[in-house]
């Protein structure tokens, strides 16, 4: 997936034609047939009209053991994954949204200057991107949204569990009230007004020079 510059967020969830992830032969420059021959991905439908299938991971067990090791291995953390993951966890459970911002810009911090050094505008923004997809699909033992679409937009993740529920907006850059403005203007919380659950609204931004998070705010 390295070397091919693939993301998972771009592979999984789509239909494609049996002869693009049946035959693996090993000078084909195409990571999907090894992927669908090894087990981590498998047919969830079948389009007759089109003539091609669904792949995605057959349950959450696959999926989040092979999202760890992708994450570790692409993002290489002095952190152990799979603890950050129960800290991150425990914080949500619990309704804190400081100390989400404690963990994620600890564990963003951990990653070597080496991986997320990037020379041109568009591989920042692609690193930014994946880099949050693995992160936040690693913590999915509760509903998660990522790139959730709504009637007005598309919110970058949600977060529900049974106290709470999470709204985040990323901005590459950018700062974060940029971010919670978005959430307002594009009526991201409209759906959760009659819910019991606490809300939280956070705006965060990612610094592409430090790699890390650089504005953090909760409302």
């Amino acid at each position: 997936l390295a070397h091919f510059r693939e993301n998972m967020n771009e592979l999984t969830g789509k239909y494609y034609r049996t002869e693009e992830f049946i035959d693996y032969k090993a000078d084909v420059e195409q990571p999907l047939p090894m992927i669908y021959q090894s087990g981590y991905l498998t047919i969830k439908d079948y389009d007759m009209r089109r003539n091609t299938f669904l792949l995605d991971f057959p349950n959450n067990e696959v999926k989040n053991g092979f999202l760890t090791a992708i994450a570790t291995s692409y993002l290489q953390p002095k952190k152990r994954v799979e603890g950050w993951i129960f800290d991150m966890l425990d914080a949500l459970e619990a309704g804190e949204p400081d100390t989400l911002r404690t963990l994620f810009t600890s564990f963003l911090s951990s990653i070597p200057y080496t991986m997320r050094r990037k020379d041109d505008e568009r591989e920042r923004e692609r690193y930014f991107q994946y880099t949050f997809y693995l992160i936040l699909r690693l913590i999915s033992v509760y509903t998660v949204y990522v790139e959730k679409q709504q009637s007005h937009g598309r919110v970058d993740c949600v977060f529900e569990t049974p106290q709470y529920v999470y709204i985040f907006e990323f901005k590459l850059d950018g700062t974060a009230d940029e971010a919670l403005r978005q959430i307002e203007e594009k009526g991201y919380a409209l759906e959760y007004v009659s819910d019991a659950r606490t809300l939280y609204k956070i705006g965060a931004s990612f610094s592409s020079e430090t790699g890390t998070i650089g504005e953090w705010k909760t409302v």
